[in-house]
């Protein structure tokens, strides 16, 4: 039984936000992808988008931001494919990768 303290889309989003940064360790390949930390990820109220914020900056690549989204928009089909195998839920939320914004942009 899951606790009453928290809501489903805070159980929801920690679930997505652990599962990601497993398939981003651990399945995905990408170049531009590697050393990435998925920092949160949030639910919208109707649970039909997750936002899922991430930093680069601890990578120890010098990959500019254009790529990383790159990389994360050629990756979102199969994390989403992944994410409705794993979880027990009826539609798998779209996702949508904002970078940190407490993370502070490299200068170019």
């Amino acid at each position: 039984m899951h606790s009453r303290d928290f809501s489903r889309a805070d159980r929801l989003s920690d679930l997505i936000r652990a599962e990601i940064s497993l398939m981003l360790r651990d399945e995905i390949k990408d170049p531009r992808l590697k050393g990435m930390t998925i920092i949160n990820a949030e639910m919208s109220e109707d649970l039909k988008k997750a936002y899922v914020y991430f930093s680069s900056l601890n990578s120890f690549s010098a990959i500019e931001l254009v790529d990383v989204l790159k990389g994360l928009s050629k990756a979102k089909g199969f994390m989403r494919n992944s994410l409705g195998k794993r979880l027990n839920i009826k539609r798998v939320p779209e996702l949508v990768f904002k970078q940190d914004i407490l993370t502070p942009l490299k200068d170019s």
